[in-house]
């Protein structure tokens, strides 16, 4: 099970701010795929927006093997003043 963590307008536009995914996935790419495949709102929140990912509260870049027990926050970009 891999635990999907959706922070600030993420959150807003799915509908919650965590969710488990009690399926195996290889790698990030392919949680996206799952995730978007499911329609809306998951679809258009992912494709239409750009986010980072951080698996286990690290940072990461590309496409990035994924285990059993992982934490993947998705993360928008942040503004502020």
């Amino acid at each position: 099970m891999i635990t999907v963590v959706y922070l600030a307008k993420l959150a807003d536009l799915v509908g919650r701010t965590s969710e488990a995914v009690d399926t195996e996935v290889a790698d990030s790419n392919a949680l996206i795929t799952l995730l978007t495949q499911r329609g809306e709102p998951w679809c258009s929140a992912l494709t239409h927006n750009l986010y980072k990912l951080a698996i286990n509260n690290q940072i990461v870049h590309g496409n990035t093997p994924l285990h059993d027990g992982d934490t993947v926050a998705l993360l928008p970009p942040v503004t502020g003043g």
